[in-house]
């Protein structure tokens, strides 16, 4: 079965990314990531990009590695380590897309699923999908980028020891108004989730796609250090240039109140002069 399938969008250049698995859960496997990264890599290098979304058919937005519901098993950690790493691609690749990108979260997203979601520019969640992050629970580390995601995208720390170090699920309903929420309440109707999130990039003006990526990249550093994208950031001034800068401006505080006080005696003077 085919794990990705990308198509063009009833909106003018804007493409959809549906993952889709026989059980319903988009478990993140050796051949599922490689047909992930192979999508985005296409996306990306989509000549006229406006806008790209990804989204499931049926079931979760997507769970992660198999946590052994499914027909596989539980990967070791070496292995889970490697496959971790190669969703770090497609998190990457999200980040380098020359064009606004949405998350379509039309069912659970947990673990390396949610990391997806976070990787994107906007969500537009069903108000009954869940996410979380459960790997606390199970005793299982994640891959760093995830908890870069969690602190570049979620700007309450309370939500992020909830679903980083408690594994706490949470709602879309739960969830309104916080990080994810493209509209507020929550999509109620779990059919309309990708339509909704294709409508919201319609009206995104993009203008130069590579800028707009570099834009993404300095809003979100650490994220993308996490996967590998050197990001060049303005060396940050030193002590000594600070205090030169200070003593600069009181240098050029004194001038100016002094020219000041100059000119209002040479008002008087004139004044005088005149009566």
């Amino acid at each position: 079965m085919v794990f990705c399938t990308l198509q063009p969008s009833p909106i003018k250049d804007i493409l959809v990314l549906t993952m889709a698995s026989s059980d319903g859960h988009q478990y993140l496997t050796d051949d599922a990531i490689t047909e992930l990264i192979g999508s985005l890599r296409t996306a990306r290098d989509t000549p006229g990009l406006r806008g790209l979304v990804t989204t499931s058919r049926l079931g979760s937005f997507c769970d992660g590695l198999d946590d052994g519901a499914g027909a596989g098993r539980l990967p070791d950690r070496e292995q889970a380590a490697r496959l971790a790493a190669r969703v770090g691609e497609a998190v990457r690749l999200l980040l380098e897309v020359p064009a606004p990108t949405a998350a379509a979260v039309s069912g659970d997203a947990t673990s390396l699923g949610l990391a997806l979601a976070l990787a994107h520019d906007h969500c537009v969640v069903w108000e009954g999908a869940a996410v979380g992050l459960p790997e606390a629970a199970r005793g299982r580390p994640l891959p760093g980028y995830v908890a870069a995601l969690l602190r570049d995208k979620i700007a309450y720390a309370r939500l992020r020891k909830l679903l980083m170090l408690r594994a706490e699920a949470c709602t879309g309903r739960e969830l309104v108004g916080t990080w994810y929420s493209a509209n507020d309440p929550a999509v109620a109707d779990r059919e309309v989730v990708a339509a909704e999130a294709c409508e919201l990039l319609e009206g995104i003006d993009v203008g130069d796609g590579k800028n707009y990526a570099e834009a993404r990249q300095a809003m979100w550093p650490e994220s993308c250090a996490a996967v590998g994208i050197d990001i060049t950031l303005p060396r940050p001034p030193s002590r000594e240039e600070i205090l030169h800068k200070e003593k600069e401006r009181e240098k050029h505080g004194v001038s100016d109140l002094h020219r000041n006080n100059k000119n209002a005696k040479s008002m008087q003077i004139n004044m005088c002069k005149t009566s």
